[in-house]
């Protein structure tokens, strides 16, 4: 593999970013033994820096000049750096190979990169975007692809194993330096599998937006995954992330699922008096950019209007944001569902209860919501 001479690495991600470097260096050493390597872990003035490539050495037939944080040559095109620029389109590199690295948020420009670009090469090791908040999923597909690519630098042997890797994304989000700690310490303990990947994080702290994101997906799973964090001694965390004390549980859980339940049958109503009742279709509600495009031109102005002409409404005051999300779990299950729903959480001592009777009543609600019918 030829090297490059001159070569910008850039990424949000610091540790993704060390990996990447780490690696030209290793590949660079291997390609020329004899070769000398020097660091600046900060940018020094572009002119030393000119000066350092300019300089031959007296000692050995090829030299690695590194910059760990370049990113001040990318800031502006100020003098300094536009000169900096015309000697790296110019200056004959000869024995010297140039390696920068910057922390950005977006892919390099300017007259730097340009001039590493124009004579040798500038990689931007960009972060997938995170799912847009209409979007279920925690980590995207190319999230998972990226997060399981630091897997595999880390502890090869994991890499093919889904239900790891799958535990790892889930676990530690896209978190990439914490991710790859994890992976490294399940290999060295042997054994790995998605429990140990769990039992290594610890029980740790679950939202109480899990219930909605469970109901909304009719995923008996998630829900159980939630609950089994809480049996296991992990922190409830409410809707503004602050802890719950336990003996608070059962008024903020079973208080939950009665508010998002009475919301959902209350926008059943309101949208058949808005003449939206054929709108309440699940697949429809989850389609991308349904929330931008659809409800929140179309069809929030309309419930609006009848929610506001609705004396005592559960809907009254809610966001177009909030709306929406009540609208597509009223379109996960259907009136009789609902009522029937609510007719059960009026009647558990869930809200009163303490301790373990608090997390069996709750799960006994909520997982009869969430299965379906016979028949």
């Amino acid at each position: 593999m030829t090297l490059p001479r001159l070569l910008l690495l850039a990424s949000p991600d610091d540790f993704l970013l060390e990996l990447e470097r780490h690696d030209f260096e290793a590949a660079w050493q291997e390609a020329y033994p004899q070769g000398e390597a020097s660091t600046f872990d900060q940018a020094p003035p572009p002119g030393r820096l000119v000066r350092e490539l300019a300089s031959p050495s007296l000692f050995s037939p090829e030299r690695l000049i590194v910059v760990a944080d370049a990113s001040p040559y990318l800031s502006g095109r100020d003098r300094d750096n536009e000169a900096l620029a015309s000697s790296l389109g110019s200056l004959p590199l000869g024995d010297v190979t140039l390696l920068l690295a910057a922390v950005v948020g977006t892919s390099p420009s300017g007259v730097v990169a340009e001039a590493v670009g124009g004579r040798g090469e500038l990689r931007f090791l960009a972060l997938p975007e995170a799912p847009k908040p209409w979007d279920e999923a925690r980590v995207s597909k190319a999230q998972r692809r990226l997060l399981a690519n630091v897997v595999a630098r880390v502890a090869p042997d994991l890499a093919t194993n889904d239900e790891v890797v799958d535990a790892l994304c889930e676990v530690y989000g896209f978190r990439p330096r914490e991710l790859a700690q994890a992976a490294t310490r399940l290999a060295l303990a042997g054994g790995a599998s998605a429990a140990a990947v769990r039992a290594q994080a610890g029980a740790g702290e679950c939202s109480i937006r899990e219930i909605e994101v469970a109901l909304l997906g009719r995923d008996a799973a998630r829900f159980a995954r939630f609950m089994g964090t809480l049996a296991a001694g992990g922190t409830l965390a409410d809707w503004r992330g602050e802890a719950v004390a336990p003996e608070r549980y059962g008024r903020t859980l079973a208080g939950t699922v009665g508010r998002l339940l009475r919301q959902a049958l209350a926008v059943r109503g309101h949208a058949a008096r808005a003449g939206l009742g054929g709108e309440l279709e699940p697949k429809r509600c989850a389609a991308r950019d349904w929330y931008p495009k659809t409800f929140k031109p179309r069809l929030f102005p309309r419930l609006e209007g009848d929610i506001e002409a609705t004396p005592a409404s559960p809907l009254a005051g809610m966001s177009p944001w909030q709306l929406h999300r009540a609208f597509r779990l009223a379109a996960r299950y259907t009136e009789e569902e609902l009522i029937d729903a609510l007719g059960r959480s009026a009647g558990s001592a869930a809200e009163a209860g303490r301790g373990p009777e608090v997390l069996a009543a709750v799960s006994e609600l909520v997982l009869a919501v969430l299965m379906p019918r016979a028949g």
